[in-house]
């Protein structure tokens, strides 16, 4: 155990959440050869095989379940006070962040966070990942995402979070629709054949909820894991999907639909930045923060 140093311990956090040695490596800017000796190492050191090959990835062992959450804690703890000192200077960074966002959520967060950050940190890079909602806590916690944005009720409680702007949901339609109905009546609205998307990377369920409670039955004819298609979609026919606001601005902007407000009273929602406490004495991370809620606010 003497021999048992910090560069293990990335190395084993690493092959634990890519499950591979080559990623591992890759993402630790090492040899393969390098990482495997460290596994090696570890195994010795620990006298448990920590992960079982199986198909193409390693699986952990029961000892390397227990250990990665312990890990991970004093990687950050390590990583926050070596960086404590030292002043984060925007405009010669070349880190890169992680963002988790859904499809739409990139729609109305990226441009402007970007021409907001640009000027400020032309050396940062930005990494969008898609996370299932349920793992996006994990993922703070663990330091491979640094914030998440979005409507994200279920994240609420579980870390730290800042309000950015509250949001309402409308309908939107092709504009020749749009010109032969006129509004969106509840006649309209129940008469009509809609889109439904159901995203793991998204948490927009207050629609359908209040929808339920309402005892509003649509009739669904599409059902998307995205939102990306919809602008052309809709503009083809009479479909109707309901969308938050500022993302149907966007669509309406890009393709020939329009908005209509929905017939039903649907209250407001929240969109929020989301962090983990473990990591917000980083001072990067605080920058960074402080930066989305300035860019977004704006929306």
């Amino acid at each position: 155990m003497n021999a048992f140093d910090l560069n293990l311990v990335r190395s084993f956090v690493a092959i634990y959440e890519t499950q591979s040695v080559t990623a591992a490596a890759q993402r630790l800017s090492l040899s393969q050869p390098t990482v495997s000796y460290a596994l090696g190492r570890m195994r010795e050191a620990l006298a448990d095989p920590l992960f079982v090959r199986e198909q193409r990835v390693l699986r952990p062992t029961p000892r390397a379940h227990g250990l990665y959450p312990r890990f991970v804690d004093a990687l950050a703890s390590v990583d926050a006070a070596l960086e404590e000192p030292h002043r984060f200077d925007p405009a010669t960074t070349t880190r890169s962040f992680s963002l988790a966002m859904s499809d739409i959520g990139s729609m109305s967060f990226l441009p402007p966070l970007e021409i907001h950050l640009r000027p400020l940190a032309p050396g940062l890079r930005l990494e969008i990942q898609q996370v299932p909602v349920d793992e996006i806590i994990n993922g703070l916690a663990a330091g491979k995402i640094d914030a998440a944005l979005g409507h994200l009720p279920t994240l609420r409680g579980r870390g730290r979070s800042s309000l950015l702007f509250r949001e309402r949901y409308v309908c939107l339609v092709g504009r020749r629709h749009a010109q032969r109905i006129g509004a969106m009546s509840v006649e309209h609205f129940l008469a009509s054949r809609h889109v439904a998307v159901s995203s793991t990377f998204s948490g927009h369920r207050l629609a359908e909820d209040v929808l339920a409670e309402l005892g509003v039955v649509r009739q669904i004819a599409i059902d998307l894991p995205y939102f990306t298609a919809l602008p052309q979609l809709i503009a083809q026919g009479e479909l109707v999907v309901m969308l938050p606001s500022r993302v149907a601005a966007t669509f309406c902007a890009q393709s020939e639909v329009v908005m209509l407000e929905a017939p039903f009273k649907l209250p407001e929602f929240e969109v929020r930045l989301y962090w983990h406490p473990r990591h917000e004495a980083n001072p990067a991370l605080q920058w960074l923060l402080a930066q989305i809620q300035v860019a977004l606010t704006r929306l």
